[in-house]
């Protein structure tokens, strides 16, 4: 894999530990918390621990504070963003732009031929992921019509 701290950033992406866990389900939780409610979904914490037991788990710091987290899971020939989440006062500095340029370059390190995510219709965020590339992808994985499944080719 390649090293992401290679760039020259101000941000520093590191392995996950199960201490980061806690962190990383607050940000999780705080930031989802909203589209949970507008498209009537429970969060479940057992659930997000399982994902986060068969993810590889990342976290963003700058300056030494921890300011997001990158999920990530191989499946055949694809890279899943399970997460990017950015905290509060962080978004709109090139934070999100990062882990994606990232993910991309691993998954091209990997020999992967796509990268698939799945984002909320209501998330601002999926502007983002249109300019960087992704394209919605059908019905595949969107189980719920609050939910798009987006891919785009590394």
């Amino acid at each position: 894999m390649l090293d992401p701290t290679d760039d020259p950033s101000p941000f520093y992406l590191r392995k996950a530990s199960m201490d980061d866990f806690q962190f990383a389900e607050a940000l999780t939780r705080n930031n989802m918390g909203g589209y949970y409610r507008r498209h009537h979904l429970v969060w479940r914490s057992d659930l997000f621990l399982a994902s986060w037991r068969e993810s590889e788990n990342f976290i963003l710091e700058v300056d030494g504070e921890r300011i997001g987290v990158l999920r990530i899971t191989e499946e055949g020939d694809s890279l899943h963003i399970r997460d990017v989440q950015i905290a509060e006062g962080h978004r709109r500095r090139g934070a999100g732009t990062y882990l994606l340029n990232t993910s991309h370059r691993w998954a091209r390190a990997r020999g992967l031929s796509e990268l698939q995510l799945r984002v909320f219709v209501d998330n601002p965020a999926a502007r983002l992921y249109q300019r960087m590339g992704y394209r919605l992808a059908g019905p595949r994985l969107a189980q719920l019509g609050s939910i798009r499944h987006m891919s785009r080719r590394v």
